[in-house]
């Protein structure tokens, strides 16, 4: 005989929602749980997540276009801003201080605004911060 189990902290209403579908399609509300966690992992493993990288991208390109920030230098690490400076090596500064209190695999320092120059620090690089 097969076992069963109990799922606490279940929210009330969204067992009814539960209920409502298996009644519906004439099937057990078990058979309605188990079709919704396979599909939840399934799903889990397809989900994009936002990297590291993607996430310095996206704080630095929220920065062009504001004439406040022109021609400043961005510390970026961790998907947030860490600094605004005027200059590389303040940026660099700040940087490397964050890094001290949590590493990161990829982070930006750039000017903001004007020609566009990419330099890719990669990991091992970073650890050399």
């Amino acid at each position: 005989m097969r076992r069963g189990f109990y799922i606490k902290k279940l929210d009330e209403e969204t067992y009814k929602a539960i209920k409502v579908a298996a009644a519906k399609r004439g099937v057990p509300v078990y058979r309605i749980i188990n079709e919704a966690l396979a599909l939840y992992l399934n799903l889990q493993d397809s989900l994009a997540v936002e990297t590291e990288e993607e996430a310095n991208n996206r704080v630095y390109e929220s920065l062009l276009g504001d004439p406040k920030y022109e021609g400043k230098w961005a510390a970026i690490c961790g998907g947030r801003l860490i600094a605004i400076t005027d200059t590389w090596e303040e940026a660099l500064k700040k940087l490397r201080q964050t890094l001290k209190k949590q590493p990161a695999a990829h982070g930006i320092v750039a000017k903001i605004g004007g020609r566009a120059e990419q330099v890719e620090i990669l990991g091992s690089t970073m650890e050399m911060l």
